[in-house]
């Protein structure tokens, strides 16, 4: 039993330095845009993410064969997310004959997200475990909070001067992908103070909810505000013995509302959305190339409409039928639709249901049941409004968290975790993957 626990302790600070990942990967997302720096044609940060992805690949590859049951522990997205990939990579060299680079880069986005997801479900042993990648995602999304202020400050970063408007996404490369992580590490916040006594959480959940609405996006400001109805509806249905988590909730939102009244003037947010009722370009051309998308997967053939296309061919038809190099639809199902067709479709559909049930197992009156359905929400927004799953990013944020938060219940404290894995097989504890 001495090697289980020796696995275990190896396992639980590998699951430490994942939880470091999301730190490092914002200081060096905002250096790569800040400096552009070029490395064989590749950046820093696809270099750095393309190390890291065969680290990934390392880490399922070696706790699978050290232990080939824990392959039914794996999500199951993740698995049926890869062949999908290697799907639609193999239709793709079949009509054009080979793959670029820049091709691979966006299956590479992909396959980074959900292998990264699976290693911290291999490695998380423990509670401590679980609540160390928590902590990292809150400190990376609190640091973006930070940026995006500064940005603010010194005007750079602002995606939306067009519209006349005052907004700054800090040094990232875009606003549509960081409000998954300020609005995903907001809630972190606030999970993690729930049941502490001072008020440090809340405000760095404002700091983040805040600089959310400050970059303008508006399928990030659309996900916080789901998410705060829902959590609102929640203390009100479920949390009747958390008053005191309610009053702070109610001074959040305060508070959000005081900074957004005082950094935003009317004109300007009515600037941002007057696109609405444009016709075919509201929302910033979604609804003309939205329609393009889905005109394209009727017309066409049977072949394409079951397994789609791939992510350049879709690229090239939105270029040549929008005239605007989008690369994608904005819209994970649409996006889906088209990369990978009705099978794309299904997998999204796997994903979404994998997670939902993952989290329903617990009752919705537990506080984590709470958040990860905040959680799950701000995904299903971003993902159909603005589109995520190309994204490391948030996407890394959505599912690290959901993934920590469903074991975070059933995951045992460190020292208990040692003790049995003396006394017992640590495959018998229940976990939320189960392992049969």
């Amino acid at each position: 039993m001495s090697s289980i626990a020796c696995d275990e302790r190896c396992a639980s600070r590998a699951a430490i330095t994942i939880s470091l990942i999301p730190i490092f990967d914002c200081i060096l997302n905002q250096l790569n845009t800040a400096f552009g720096a070029s490395l064989g044609g590749m950046s820093p940060l696809q270099a750095t993410r393309g190390s890291l992805l065969l680290v990934f690949m390392g880490i399922c590859t070696w706790t699978i064969v050290r232990n080939p049951r824990k392959l039914l522990s794996a999500p199951l997205p993740v698995l049926a997310g890869v062949a999908l990939i290697a799907l639609a990579i193999s239709k793709e060299i079949s009509q054009t004959g080979s793959i670029s680079l820049s091709g691979i880069v966006p299956y590479g986005q992909f396959l980074y997200w959900l292998l990264l997801w699976m290693s911290a479900v291999f490695l998380c042993s423990s509670k401590e475990d679980a609540l160390a990648i928590l902590k990292g995602l809150a400190i990376g999304s609190v640091m973006t909070a930070a940026s995006v202020f500064l940005g603010l400050a010194l005007g750079t970063g602002n995606f939306y001067s067009g519209d006349a408007v005052k907004a700054s996404a800090g040094w990232f490369e875009t606003a549509k992908m960081i409000t998954g992580v300020l609005t995903t590490g907001g809630v972190i916040l606030l999970y993690l103070g729930q049941q502490r006594q001072g008020w440090m959480y809340p405000i760095l959940a404002c700091l983040n909810f805040s600089a959310c609405i400050l970059t303008y996006a508006r399928a990030g400001t659309v996900a916080m505000v789901v998410a705060l109805v829902w959590l609102f509806v929640w203390l009100c249905l479920w949390g009747h013995e958390s008053r005191r988590s309610g009053i702070k909730f109610v001074v959040l939102c305060t508070a959000i509302g005081i900074v957004a009244m005082a950094m935003m003037s009317p004109a300007q947010v009515l600037s941002r959305w007057n696109d609405m009722e444009d016709g075919g370009g509201a929302g910033s051309g979604r609804a003309t190339f939205w329609k393009i998308a889905i005109d394209d997967f009727y017309q066409a053939d049977v072949l394409d409409q079951v397994a789609g296309r791939g992510y350049a061919s879709m690229s090239t038809m939105l270029f040549q039928k929008y005239g605007d190099d989008i690369k994608h639809t904005h819209n994970d199902g649409l996006d889906m639709l088209l990369v990978g067709g009705l099978t794309g479709c299904f997998w999204l559909f796997l994903f979404v249901l994998d997670l939902s049930a993952k989290i329903l197992r617990r009752p919705i009156s537990s506080k984590t049941t709470a958040a990860a359905i905040a959680i799950l929400l701000i995904y299903l927004c971003h993902g159909q409004l603005t589109g995520q799953i190309w994204g490391t990013d948030a996407m890394s944020y959505y599912t690290l968290a959901l993934a920590s938060l469903c074991m975070i219940d059933d995951l045992p404290v460190l020292k208990q975790a040692t003790e049995l894995a003396h006394s017992v097989d640590l495959t018998n504890i229940r976990h939320p993957y189960p392992i049969t």
